[in-house]
């Protein structure tokens, strides 16, 4: 999957998406998903070619447990073949519902 596309599925779930930091208008949305990237990695490809890769973190942020959007999301990934192990907590302070999974991507 290439970054664009990767940005593409997580808009067209059509909630509050920001890469890297939540924006100011956006923090105390819900559901809304930030993504940043946090490993990148030079891959040899054919010959003497490298290609890019970058494993993003995808953070999900709801008020409720198994929210709609976050099993829509899971449901996108799947068509695009990702399966990626989704983990959850929940963050007391905030009274919000953390899941978050890597995804590795072409840039």
């Amino acid at each position: 999957m290439k970054k664009q596309e990767l940005s593409d599925l997580l808009h067209s779930l059509q909630i509050p998406v920001n890469e890297g930091i939540a924006s100011q208008e956006n923090t105390n949305k819900y559901p809304r998903v930030v993504y940043w990237d946090y490993i990148w990695e030079d891959i040899l490809a054919s010959g003497e070619e490298y290609e890019n890769v970058e494993t993003y973190q995808i953070s999900f942020y709801s008020r409720t447990p198994r929210n709609e959007k976050l099993m829509e999301l899971r449901e996108k990934l799947r068509e695009v073949g990702f399966h990626p192990t989704i983990y959850h907590e929940y963050v007391q302070e905030d009274k919000v519902f953390h899941s978050y999974f890597s995804v590795e991507v072409t840039v």
